[in-house]
């Protein structure tokens, strides 16, 4: 479906009556003809909505809350200083992430360090940076951080990473133990095995590292079908009581209370979320995602059983930026078919290759046909937008669009999170160009690939064959 009710944009998006749209004050039509296409467009308007709104919510009802901006969502260096000037700390998960957090200016003392089988290059890249904390994912990773501190004579913080039992979310929804198969598996040490106190001993017992507390990621569910804002909620909730019961056991077995307790991220931003299936016939539903101060409650009152006042750090991604970034496409080709099934297919410049997490889970991205009225009428024919590349390739399927035409633009919505991050050059196609909006303002924020840039990792001169044919 389309959304020219615009119910379901971002507060930064607006449809005029004559059809032109605009994000953060910059006409997309404008920004196509002076950029091309296909291209991202940041708004920086948005993203501080999002992260102030969020603030406000936690600050409302935690003591010391801390707010890390998860750089894996979108770590365009436009996105990273506009998060670092609101105050956000940095949760980063390679070396090339902490690289680029200290270049945009983030200062070491609020940048968090996260990954499972971190590299020892990492390691010490973190370690000589002086980061506020490396959340510890193994026993063996302790023995690893433990010869870097040595080799350079320094102590290092150090929050370690549980996997979570979830015993009672589990009994009250058995349904979700694929869900949390498929995003936890690898991650952290286990409460339930021992292996999580263990860990937590074994950073204790070390004089080159300091304890400063734990840290969970209970992640997005909204890969499920029957994704609800209540299901996600009472997820947050069980998960901080969980952490909050383990800090206890932890504060019995050893004496030392839990400086800060990291409950990762999980969020969306939005009033909605766009769940699809690609392949099946339909490009879903929206689902309402939880408002911030929801979430926050929710929060509060996993907390409840805290008796000591910790640090509660937050690391979240697709709240910061997934609706505060849209691609921009123009329409290559229309085609009407009448098997399998009636259908317009609509072609576009950009590909699935610039979003594969849609084909990673269920979210899906809203549409709006620039330079068409909000109250156009759609078109009779369902409408599949695809991609040019030579697989199969569904931008958006089954959606209601007005009766768009060759050369015609579509913005695709809520293109923030695990799309630029996740593109690829599937067929050679260079990834798009990226700007920054700030109420009007437009700046350039990543250029646009060029087949220079595709072929320059080749290996210069290589002959496999004979000169002047083949073998």
């Amino acid at each position: 479906m389309s959304i020219s009710d615009l119910a379901h944009a971002p507060e930064v998006l607006a449809h005029a009556p004559d059809g032109s749209v605009s994000f953060d004050g910059a006409d997309l039509a404008r920004l196509a003809a002076d950029h091309g296409t296909p291209t991202w467009v940041i708004s920086a308007s948005q993203l501080r909505h999002n992260y102030t709104v969020l603030h406000a919510a936690l600050s409302a009802r935690l003591s010391r809350p801390v707010i890390a901006y998860s750089m894996k969502a979108n770590n365009n260096r436009a996105v990273v200083q506009t998060m670092a000037g609101l105050g956000a700390a940095m949760d980063c998960s390679s070396e090339h992430e902490l690289a680029l957090a200290v270049s945009a200016g983030v200062p070491a003392g609020k940048v968090i360090i996260n990954g499972n089988g971190k590299s020892r290059a990492y390691l010490t890249a973190a370690i000589r940076t002086g980061v506020w904390q490396i959340n510890v994912d193994s026993i063996a990773e302790v023995g690893r951080i433990r010869a870097i501190a040595r080799e350079l004579g320094v102590t290092v913080p150090c929050a370690v990473r549980l996997k979570l039992s979830y015993t009672t979310l589990l009994e009250r929804d058995p349904s979700y133990e694929r869900t949390l198969r498929v995003a936890e598996g690898k991650f952290g040490s286990s409460t339930r095995s021992g292996d999580a106190e263990a860990v937590v001993k074994a950073v204790l017992a070390a004089e080159e590292l300091e304890f400063v507390g734990v840290t969970h990621h209970a992640g997005f569910p909204g890969i499920r079908a029957d994704y609800t804002a209540e299901r996600q909620l009472m997820h947050q909730t069980l998960c901080a009581q969980e952490i909050v019961e383990f800090a206890r056991l932890l504060r019995r077995a050893t004496g030392v209370t839990v400086p800060r307790i990291n409950l990762g991220g999980g969020l969306r931003s939005g009033r909605s979320v766009y769940l699809s299936t690609p392949g099946n016939g339909t490009d879903g539903e929206f689902r309402a995602l939880p408002r911030p101060e929801e979430y926050a409650e929710a929060i509060a009152a996993g907390l409840v059983q805290a008796d000591w006042d910790p640090i509660v750090q937050f690391e979240t991604g697709g709240f910061q930026v997934g609706n505060a970034v849209l691609l921009l496409a123009r329409v290559q080709d229309v085609k009407d078919v009448t098997r399998p099934r009636e259908r317009r297919y609509v072609t576009l410049d950009c590909a699935m290759t610039m979003f594969t997490g849609r084909g990673l889970n269920r979210v899906g991205f809203p549409v709006i046909a620039v330079g068409q009225r909000p109250d156009a009428p759609v078109h009779p024919l369902p409408v599949e937008l695809v991609g040019p590349t030579c697989a199969y390739d569904s931008v958006a399927e089954d959606i209601l669009l007005p009766d768009v035409r060759e050369g015609g633009l579509v913005a695709l919505l809520n293109h923030g999170a695990y799309c630029e991050v996740l593109s690829t050059q599937f067929n050679g196609f260079p990834r798009p160009a990226v700007v920054y909006v700030d109420d009007g303002v437009v700046r350039p924020a990543r250029r646009r690939e060029t087949l220079a840039d595709i072929w320059e990792r080749e290996s210069a001169g290589l002959d496999l064959w004979p000169a002047g044919g083949t073998a």
